[in-house]
C-alpha cells in the first residue's frame, strides 16, 4: 500500500514522563534535559522498496519561543539521515515552526510531533535523527539506531510493523497523518496510562491468498498483550475479517489503563483461512500510572513485600486472579527445573494454595533478591515462548520438543549451525555451548522427514551419546 509523502507537525497533550527503555535521544548539548523520542515503522511500497515511516516528538516546553509580530514562535530543525555502512544514502532536513499567542499557553504536558519517510531497497542501515532548537543551536540532541529493511515481495503472507498510535479514526480527507482511510497519529514515546488509556494499533497485511472456498474469503486476527515475564495478561477474542483483496489494513484499540505500570509487548497474530498461513508482528510498549508508585500502590506494595528477598516478578498480581488451569499450565512449563518434592506438593494444593505456591516457586529462584523484577523467571518463560513459536511439531508443542527441552535446560546456545536438506543430507542443526562443561554440543536431525528435529547425539553429561550419529543424516537411510 503506497503512502503519500508527508512532513507534518501537530500538538498533542500527553504525559511528560519518559518511559525507561524507550527510544530516547542521546543528550549532546549543555542543556541535558533536552530530549526527544523517535520511532519507525516499515510498510510495503513496492516489490523492491520498503516505506520506512518515522516519527518524533518532543515536549513543547523544551523550545525557546521568541516574539514574532504580535505572537511568539518556537522553531526546531530536524535532520534525518540513512547510512549504509559509512556511506550516506538518503537524507531530509526541514524546519518546524510553532506559534502561540501567549507563553502562558505552553506547559509540560504538550508534545510536538513530526512525521516523514524514506523509500529504501533491501539492506541493513543506520538511521540518525538530529533535532535542534532553531532559536538556540546549543540546545540539540541526536539518536542513532540500526534499521533493517526487507521488501514484502513474494507470495507468502506478511504483516507490516505494528504501529503504536495515540489515536486512530476514519478519515478520507487528505492530511499528513491520513493513510488508507484512517488518520493515524503515532506515539513515539510508546507510553500509555491514565491520560492515554487506549493502545491504538495500525498494521497492514500483504499477500492474502485468493479464495477458493467459503472460508477462504476471510482471515482471522487476535491481539495479545504479554507481561515482561512473557505471559499473556490480556487477549482479544478472535475476529474473522473479510478480505478486501490481496492486502488489508488492520486497526484496533485496546484499553490498557488497568495494567500495572511496567513494560509490555503487544502482538498481532493473523491467520489466512484459505491456506492456514500464519504470521505475527509485535511491539514493546509501556504503562505508567503514578498511583502505582505512591505508598499503597501496586508497585509500591510489591517493592516493599519483596524488599531484601526473592520476588515472583513484577506481574505477581496476576496470580491472585489466575484460574487453576492457568496456574497448572505455568507450573507444567517448569517441568525441566522443578523438583519431585515440589511436584508432589503442588498436586495436593487447592486453588489458593497453588497461587501462593507458584509465587514462592519463582521467588526462590530469583537471582537478584531485593529487586522487583525476577530476571530468571522472565528469561525462562521467554524461552518457553521462543520454543513454542520456533520448534512446534505436528503433535506436540515446541517446549516439549528436543530442541525446546535443551533450550530450557541449558539456555540459549552460543552458536547454531544450520544445514538445510540436500541430496547429501537431511536437515540438521548443531548447537554449541562454549562456556558450559568445558564446551558441549547438541546434534539435532530431522530423521523422520517430518520437519521436527530430534536429538541424536550430545557431548553433555547425562545426554544421549552416539558416536555414529551421522548415520541419521543420510537421506537414504
Amino acid at each position: 500500500m503506497k503512502k503519500m509523502h508527508v512532513i507534518s507537525l501537530i500538538i498533542v497533550s500527553t504525559l511528560s514522563w519518559i518511559a525507561a527503555g524507550s527510544i530516547r535521544a542521546q543528550e549532546t548539548s549543555d542543556k541535558a534535559r533536552f530530549q526527544f523520542n523517535v520511532d519507525y515503522n516499515r510498510f510495503r511500497y513496492s516489490d523492491s522498496l520498503t516505506y520506512l515511516e518515522f516519527s518524533a516528538s518532543l515536549l513543547r516546553s523544551f523550545l525557546l519561543y521568541q516574539p514574532d509580530a504580535e505572537r511568539f514562535a518556537g522553531e526546531f530543525i530536524v535532520d534525518a539521515r540513512i547510512y549504509a555502512k559509512d556511506s550516506l544514502v538518503a537524507s531530509k532536513q526541514w524546519k518546524n515552526v510553532n506559534h502561540v499567542d501567549s507563553l502562558a499557553e505552553i506547559n509540560d504536558t504538550q508534545r510536538l510531533f513530526v512525521l516523514n519517510h524514506f523509500l529504501l531497497p533491501d539492506g541493513d542501515y543506520t538511521m540518525s535523527v538530529h533535532i535542534e532548537d532553531g532559536h538556540d543551536p546549543q540546545t540539540h540532541a541526536e539518536y542513532k539506531f540500526p534499521v533493517q529493511t526487507r521488501a514484502y515481495a513474494g507470495s507468502a503472507l506478511a504483516v507490516s510493523d505494528l504501529q503504536l498510535s495515540s489515536s486512530i479514526e476514519r478519515d478520507t480527507t487528505a492530511s499528513f497523518f491520513t493513510k488508507n482511510g484512517y488518520r493515524v497519529v503515532p506515539n513515539p514515546t510508546a507510553l500509555y496510562g491514565l491520560s492515554l488509556p487506549i493502545l491504538y494499533l495500525y498494521s497492514e497485511l500483504y499477500h492474502l491468498a485468493a479464495a477458493s472456498s467459503d472460508s477462504g474469503h476471510y482471515y482471522r486476527v487476535i491481539y495479545k498483550i504479554y507481561s515482561s515475564d512473557g505471559l499473556i495478561v490480556k487477549q482479544t477474542d478472535p475476529k474473522r475479517r473479510k478480505k478486501p483483496g490481496e492486502s488489508a489494513v488492520e486497526v484496533s484499540g485496546i484499553n490498557v489503563v488497568s495494567l500495572v505500570s511496567g513494560a509490555y509487548r503487544v502482538e498481532i497474530a493473523v491467520t489466512d483461512l484459505e491456506n492456514g498461513a500464519e504470521m505475527t508482528s509485535w511491539r514493546k510498549f509501556f504503562v505508567y500510572r503514578e498511583a502505582d508508585y505512591a505508598e499503597g500502590g501496586a508497585v509500591f506494595v510489591r517493592q516493599e513485600e519483596f524488599k531484601g528477598g526473592g520476588s515472583p516478578g513484577s506481574d505477581a498480581d496476576r496470580y491472585n486472579v489466575a484460574s487453576e488451569k492457568e496456574l497448572d499450565r505455568e507450573f507444567e512449563y517448569t517441568r525441566y527445573i522443578n523438583r519431585k518434592q515440589e511436584r508432589d506438593t503442588y498436586k495436593k494444593l487447592n486453588l489458593e494454595g497453588k497461587r501462593n505456591f507458584i509465587k514462592q516457586f519463582w521467588a526462590e529462584r530469583d537471582q537478584t533478591p531485593g529487586t522487583l523484577e525476577n530476571e530468571f523467571k522472565q528469561d525462562y518463560l521467554g524461552r518457553i515462548e521462543v520454543a513454542n513459536r520456533s520448534y512446534r511439531g505436528s503433535f506436540r508443542e515446541g517446549w516439549r520438543s528436543d530442541r525446546g527441552r535443551i533450550l530450557l535446560v541449558y539456555g540459549r546456545p552460543d552458536e547454531i549451525e544450520r544445514f538445510p536438506f540436500s541430496n547429501q543430507n537431511r536437515t540438521y542443526e548443531v548447537w554449541h555451548y562454549y562456556s558450559q562443561q568445558g564446551g558441549i554440543y547438541f546434534y539435532f536431525v530431522d530423521k523422520r522427514d517430518t520437519g521436527e528435529l530430534e536429538l541424536v547425539h550430545s557431548t553433555a553429561r547425562g545426554e544421549l551419546y552416539d558416536t555414529e550419529w551421522t548415520r541419521w543424516i543420510d537421506p537414504n537411510s
